[in-house]
């Protein structure tokens, strides 16, 4: 297969604003959508590389592993190799129990799978994930284990016949993508095969139309070399104009997408685009991206939680420490391993093999021993700290309430809910009716824990907020099932988690990073109008009560580190950051008819010390209360849902 340089350039392209997104950058809010380039890339180099030998009669499937082999396991395993230990260094024993498992996700090429488990690729916690990136590449060899065999199984049909089975396939896999995505679960199309497949299809199509002698004649004429303009453009467009609000994969990720096979079809060693594309600084950047993809990630995450700092200057700065390391990565690691073709299959084979079950070994020691915890305690604990974690840790728990008589609480509406309460409303007369996320869970606890309420439901669901339609979440379809059950009900209860309308330097709610030192309160004014306006959307004639969010505590109590006496108290910065999110609510509900709001931040007045009240540690983790806090909170809650307390915030 001819080199060509200007594909080089393009995963320079790729490579930059992902590196850039990842530091947290506000000028590359879509840096994310290089890795869909990436795929474009992988499917047409692969494609072209297994069209070739088979037209000089010499491809097999052992000498195509044996490539990806040697172009892809060293570097990945001497990356994972290196980090292990500094994460044994930095990591608090949950974290790095997480990243033991992850490791052993990635050493067999499951680590997309094992992150759509346990966190998005936007989440709060993935700023903190060493290993996240890497399930792009579980994607990619994933990929690699099906399609050669796809290809010979298809050979005899011809190459039209093939073509237009994958065009078929990519096809169905885009439909699926923008399916899971239209029913909100973005999370799975995002990380899944089966949704990423029609983007590296993209590619193999542009592979086999080059391949043909009117796709090589087309591109060696040079008519179409402003095209690969066009697709940089369509590539820069969804760099600077996407973020995490948009619908992603699906339908969006064409224009990246589209923008990369129109490069690859047209660009031209003499036009601007060769040009650009092949000037060798950018090429340089290219021949290194694979490395520097797998190090910026790890350089990010352990600066982060080295320094306790995420500033953008030390990002960049941690960047250009992993284009060193990449450098160095692609000089003494990739390029000798890549020219070690007299390797015999059998000890290529078995070596690979060694080295994954040698990474995955460590993996799955460190996920067995909890991120090695026994040894974190006895070694890296002062005596105080570590008195306080065997003493408070054991009630760091999530409340678990059985389900009594009319006090029950349901995630989504079935009929037997609806009879329930009409049961219920018969015995008791009409009841408390709670709705909301994971919160309103404990707003739920808390007032049973009161006894005051032989009739209290609850429709409750974590992560589920009625400014962002999820298939899942029963906001939509408890307004009709309230107006059918009106005479049931005596008040609506709605609460949520108030820091998901805190927002942080890239515009997402819930994370860490909204809750540093030096940070300034960015509130999300666009979702608490969509919030007061569902709530207005309640049948009419209800009592509708919003209660408004707790301050959280923002620490991590699942680091015995933080249970040292200066730390295990409320973070101040969230404390600031809620008072800012209350002055906005109010301004929002004044004069609000359709429903009453009423301040909990007020009435709980919480402080740093807060986090520990005697032998109650009042949170169970950053922002959810624990079983004893929420007894403890209880009847300040209760006061308020009767209306006894803060009498003149109860109605605007």
């Amino acid at each position: 297969m001819k080199y060509r340089p200007e594909v080089d350039g393009l995963r320079a392209v790729a490579i930059l604003p992902v590196v850039l997104y990842h530091a947290g950058s506000p000028w590359f809010p879509g840096g994310f959508v290089g890795v869909d380039v990436f795929f474009v890339i992988s499917g047409y180099l692969i494609t072209s590389i297994i069209l070739a030998e088979r037209a000089a009669g010499h491809f097999t499937l052992a000498g195509f592993y044996g490539r990806r082999i040697r172009r892809i396991f060293p570097a990945l395993f001497a990356m994972m190799g290196i980090s292990y230990p500094i994460a044994w260094l930095l990591l608090d024993p949950s974290a790095m129990a997480e990243f033991s498992s992850s490791m052993a996700a990635s050493t067999v090429f499951f680590a997309n799978v094992y992150f759509l488990e346990v966190s998005g690729y936007f989440a709060t916690a993935a700023e903190f994930k060493p290993l996240l990136h890497n399930w792009s590449l579980s994607v990619e060899e994933q990929f690699y284990l099906i399609f050669p065999m796809a290809v010979l199984l298809t050979w005899r049909a011809g190459s039209k016949w093939q073509v237009r089975i994958f065009i078929a396939v990519a096809l169905l896999s885009l439909a699926l993508a923008q399916w899971q995505i239209a029913r909100g679960d973005e999370a799975r199309a995002f990380f899944l095969l089966y949704a990423r497949l029609w983007e590296l299809m993209v590619g193999v199509v542009i592979a086999y139309w080059l391949a043909t002698p009117q796709g090589a004649a087309l591109r060696e004429s040079g008519r179409w070399r402003h095209g690969a303009l066009l697709g940089l453009a369509l590539i820069l467009w969804a760099v600077f104009t996407f973020d995490t609000e948009t619908k992603f994969p699906g339908l969006a990720a064409l224009l990246p997408c589209v923008g990369a096979a129109l490069v690859i079809a047209c660009a031209k060693g003499q036009s601007l685009s060769g040009r650009l594309l092949g000037w060798r600084p950018v090429v340089f950047v290219g021949l290194v991206s694979y490395s520097l993809y797998l190090w910026h990630v790890p350089a990010l995450v352990f600066t982060r939680i080295g320094t306790g700092r995420d500033d953008l200057g030390l990002m960049l700065s941690a960047c250009a420490l992993a284009f060193v390391l990449a450098c160095l990565s692609w000089r003494y690691v990739e390029r000798p391993f890549r020219r070690m073709r007299a390797l015999p299959p059998l000890r290529l084979f078995g070596t690979a093999a060694v080295c994954m079950a040698v990474l995955g070994g460590l993996g799955l020691w460190g996920q067995e021993t909890d991120g090695f915890r026994a040894h974190y305690l006895a070694n890296r604990l002062d005596p105080v700290t570590r008195a306080n974690y065997e003493r408070f840790s054991p009630t760091a728990t999530r409340a678990r309430v059985a389900d009594d008589g009319c006090r029950f609480r349901n995630e989504e509406i079935k009929d037997e809910f609806g009879t329930r309460l009409q049961d219920c409303a018969a015995r008791h007369g009409p009841g408390i009716f709670i709705l909301g996320d994971s919160h309103a869970e404990n707003v739920y606890n808390a007032l049973r824990s009161t006894e005051q309420f032989p009739f209290l439901v609850a429709l409750t669901r974590g992560g589920c907020r009625p400014y962002k339609y999820k298939p899942e979440c029963s906001y939509e379809a408890a307004i009709p099932f309230l107006e059918a059950h009106r005479d049931a009900v005596a008040q609506v209860v709605f609460h949520v988690s108030g820091s998901h309308y805190i927002l942080d330097h890239r515009n997402e709610g819930d994370t860490d990073a909204a809750f540093e030192p030096g940070t300034e309160a960015r509130i999300a004014d666009e979702n608490i109008t969509l919030t007061s306006a569902y709530l207005a959307r309640l049948p009419k004639g209800l009592d509708v009560l919003w209660l408004g969010p707790f301050a959280e505590a923002r620490v991590d109590l699942s680091n015995p580190g933080n249970y040292s006496p200066e730390r295990l108290r409320f973070n101040p910065v969230a404390l600031v950051h809620f008072e800012a999110l209350e002055g906005r609510l109010r301004a929002e509900t004044e004069g609000q008819s359709a429903y009453r709001y009423v301040s909990l931040l007020e009435a709980l007045a919480f402080d740093q010390d807060t986090l520990l009240q005697g032998d109650c540690l009042t949170f169970w983790d950053v922002d959810h209360f624990s079983p004893c806090g929420e007894r403890l909170f209880g009847p300040t809650i209760a006061d308020l849902v009767q209306g006894k307390a803060l009498l003149t915030q109860s109605r605007f």
